[in-house]
């Protein structure tokens, strides 16, 4: 709560912002009248493994100016992980505000108790998780893709459940076209395949579980998508595609990070010529498998495209977007051992995160900044001297000194992976506002914290 007003949190991309986000903004508004409306937003790269189709300032301003009151940043980490991962990074940002009273998410059920169901089915830690996790391995055995044998493996253990309404979102995990998520889930290129529980109804049930995880930090809520308007997988397709409707002067595409991509590849791959009894350096990055790291090791010496790199790769046993994350860890230099650090820091009941990057605010909420519990973050310049000087700290004499070197420890895993990320990202993005403000400065460092009056 936050004067008396209810605090709704909402996990997203906004890539880009569109009705279908605005029919959810004011859905939030009709259902919980005059409220607060805080967005975790991923930043300039995104769930799928890919730059966000436009800088996250762009879409800060265009989420302010539709109704969110403030724009969080999600770490790069989280942002660019699976489902779970994703979801888990986003509840973590809001739960540090400190503020948040409800999480809410958009499904295509609309069907919070089904979905409670099957998240307290994964989270169960008995015979009925037993099964499920069985029933899993044996469908990947049979030679389904894991999401697939996930789906069909739900679908077993409950499908002796009585509630009618449950039976029904059992008898509709076949997703029968495009669907859309803030935050996609691995989707394959036939969206008609079976087997595949819908995208947001799958991340929602991965807030369900993260929330309940990091110590039933929030009320959940749902509001079932409105499916009639345009999906931002679409938006972006006719974007890349150079329909006229959809024309813009200036937007990001993976395919603008194919060199950086290639010369990132052939250093690793002379790293490990250079120590061959070492374990090959692949293996160092998120999401990069035995298999995905051989694979590169072979096309290394190829001219190609990202997109080319992910198709010569895909599989059966790994999807486009798996693959594109791996590609993007190795880019952006996000180690498996940061992750797991920063997972088992942030993703259960204990700590809030070092610091939340703030984008932006409506002017009605920016006295909600005084009261957000972590380090508020929106000057990275000056953040960054901070960090500095814990660093130059040279001992360490009470325990709060040392609470405060672990923290910065972390944040500077986070600070850097974030400012690393933009820097890349600059490098292939440059935009100008309608006013002809630059939208873009080239400069995270330089970049003014957003505050619109509207």
């Amino acid at each position: 709560m936050y004067n008396g007003k209810n605090v709704i949190g909402i996990v997203t991309e906004f890539n880009p912002f569109h009705e279908g986000h605005r029919y959810l903004v004011d859905s939030i508004r009709l259902r919980y009248g005059d409220c607060y409306v805080i967005a975790a937003m991923s930043g300039d790269f995104v769930q799928r493994g890919e730059p966000a189709i436009f800088d996250k300032y762009e879409r800060c301003r265009d989420a302010l100016r539709n109704g969110v009151d403030m724009v969080v940043q999600i770490p790069e980490i989280f942002s660019t992980s699976s489902a779970e991962d994703f979801a888990a990074g986003g509840v973590a940002t809001l739960r540090s505000l400190g503020m948040v009273d409800t999480i809410l998410f958009g499904s295509e059920s609309g069907d919070l108790d089904a979905l409670r169901k099957v998240a307290g089915l994964e989270l169960d830690s008995g015979s009925e998780n037993a099964k499920l996790n069985a029933a899993i391995r044996d469908n990947v055995v049979a030679g389904m893709s894991y999401a697939k044998a996930r789906a069909e493996a739900i679908r077993l253990v409950l499908s002796g459940d009585d509630d009618r309404a449950f039976q029904h979102m059992l008898d509709n995990v076949y997703t029968g076209g495009e669907a859309e998520t803030d935050g996609e889930t691995d989707r394959t290129e036939d969206m008609t395949l079976a087997g595949r529980l819908r995208p947001n109804d799958i991340l929602g049930i991965e807030y369900i579980k993260a929330v309940k995880r990091q110590g039933d930090c929030f009320r959940v809520d749902c509001i079932r998508r409105n499916m009639e308007y345009e999906s931002a997988h679409s938006i972006r397709d006719a974007i890349r595609s150079g329909d006229e409707e959809k024309a813009v002067n200036e937007y990001a595409d993976v395919d603008m990070l194919s060199d950086m991509l290639s010369y990132r590849l052939l250093q690793l791959y002379y790293l490990d010529q250079m120590d061959p009894e070492q374990p090959t350096a692949f293996l160092e990055y998120l999401d990069v498998s035995r298999e995905i790291a051989d694979a590169l090791k072979k096309q290394v010496h190829d001219r190609m495209t990202f997109s080319e790199r992910i198709k010569n790769i895909k599989s059966k046993n790994y999807t486009y977007t798996r693959i594109s994350r791996a590609l993007i860890h190795i880019l952006l230099d996000i180690h498996k051992k940061d992750s797991l650090v920063l997972r088992g820091r942030f993703f259960g009941e204990g700590d809030m995160m070092p610091y939340v990057r703030v984008l932006g605010v409506r002017k009605r909420a920016r006295d909600m900044m005084g009261n957000i519990k972590t380090t508020v973050v929106t000057s990275p310049a000056k953040y960054k001297k901070q960090l500095e000087s814990v660093r130059r700290r040279e001992t360490i004499e009470t325990t709060e000194e040392l609470i405060l070197s672990i923290n910065a420890s972390h944040a500077e895993i986070m600070f850097h992976q974030d400012m690393y990320a933009a820097d890349i990202y600059n490098q292939i993005y440059r935009a100008s506002s309608e006013s002809g403000e630059n939208a873009g400065s080239g400069n995270e460092f330089t970049q003014k914290f957003i505050v619109l009056d509207c």
